[in-house]
């Protein structure tokens, strides 16, 4: 399978823009009435197939990349993108 890693940098970001930004990449978990009910809200890359190998790294499938990057862009973000060679078995 064809895959590509994508870095990207959130260090020119404030805490809270941070923050919105990783929520809304990669989902997360929402309590409510003092943790009586639990919801768990989807990311944007919930609807590829994604590896989060590091704080700011990412392998997606290329048939996925240009979608992908089009989102960090619309976060401000630039992302560096590494095509990684076919795994052979």
């Amino acid at each position: 399978m064809k895959e590509t890693m994508m870095l990207y940098d959130l260090k020119n970001k404030g805490n809270i823009e941070k923050t919105h930004i990783i929520r809304s990449l990669f989902g997360y978990t929402d309590k409510s009435n003092h943790g009586g009910y639990t919801y768990n809200r989807d990311g944007l890359l919930s609807k590829f197939k994604h590896e989060k190998i590091d704080k700011s790294v990412i392998v997606v499938n290329r048939k996925d990349e240009a979608r992908v990057k089009n989102i960090l862009k619309k976060f401000g973000l630039n992302p560096m993108v590494i095509r990684l060679p076919e795994k052979r078995h």
